[in-house]
């Protein structure tokens, strides 16, 4: 059971980091798009769509390994509230996605 903890444990930090990249791509559009220039601002609007896209997958997957640690957890109540957070966090950046979609 200890191994397969680890891999989760591993899973989430890796979707983390999917999760900071995803934040980088979108402050690189959000910078794009404060540019005078059309192009730059259409790129820039892309950026952010996939960035928060990214942002919201790794949300919703940290979320979900987050909730199968449950029953090893030391504070369920901690663990809820992770999961909780996460989902909350995808479901965020899903409207993002959605919002910057129909502009």
């Amino acid at each position: 059971m200890r191994s397969q903890q680890r891999r989760i444990q591993e899973q989430i930090a890796a979707f983390a980091w999917l999760q900071a990249w995803g934040t980088n791509v979108a402050a690189i559009g959000q910078t794009k798009v404060l540019s005078s220039r059309k192009k730059q601002q259409q790129e820039g609007e892309k950026l952010q769509l996939i960035g928060n896209a990214m942002q919201a997958i790794a949300n919703a997957a940290q979320a979900e390994l987050t909730a199968r640690l449950r029953s090893s957890a030391s504070s369920k109540k901690v663990n809820d509230m992770m999961v909780a957070g996460n989902l909350l966090q995808s479901l965020g950046n899903s409207l993002e996605v959605i919002a910057g979609d129909g502009s």
